[in-house]
């Protein structure tokens, strides 16, 4: 199983997502990442846990 690393720019790209609010879900514990320089590495793993947890929540409130 291949696991692929996406930095918050792309995350960004793909949600339609400032990267403030990304990078604040991070900070959180929301979204789970590694620091690698200045940038957050998320592996796709960790954004689909995400993905399913905070924004496929049907019609509840979407709060990151």
């Amino acid at each position: 199983m291949e696991i692929n690393y996406y930095t918050l720019k792309e995350i960004s790209v793909m949600l339609k997502t400032p990267i403030h609010t990304l990078r604040k879900c991070v900070k959180e514990k929301k979204l789970i990442g590694s620091k690698l320089g200045c940038k957050y590495l998320i592996s796709s793993y960790n954004l689909n846990k995400f993905i399913n947890k905070y924004l496929n929540q049907g019609n509840d409130k979407n709060e990151f």
